[in-house]
């Protein structure tokens, strides 16, 4: 066999071993998302939840999500916020923001 078609046939073994192609199972946001809004309008902040960037990463009781946000009416650029969150009577709140 030729070495260039033996080194294809290793490389499609190796992605193959590795879960190339495999989704990562995805945590629904909409909580999250929920809870966010919820806190910045309780906060009086004028924005929204344009994007969620990073996360649910959810450890027990606890969870932490970046979201990108832009001002609610206007739209516009977009900032990074990271939220922490606590699990309270079954639902998720924001108990904290890293701007």
């Amino acid at each position: 066999m030729k070495p260039c078609l033996l080194f294809l046939m290793y490389l499609i073994g190796l992605a193959a071993s590795l879960g190339c192609g495999t989704p990562k199972p995805t945590v629904n946001d909409a909580p999250f998302r929920v809870a966010i809004a919820d806190y910045l309008q309780a906060n009086n902040m004028a924005l929204k939840v344009k994007e969620i960037k990073e996360g649910p990463v959810i450890e027990g009781e606890q969870a932490a999500v970046s979201a990108s946000l832009t001002h609610e009416q206007l739209g516009g650029p977009s900032v990074t916020w990271k939220f922490q969150f606590t699990k309270q009577s079954g639902d998720w709140q924001v108990t904290a923001h890293e701007d």
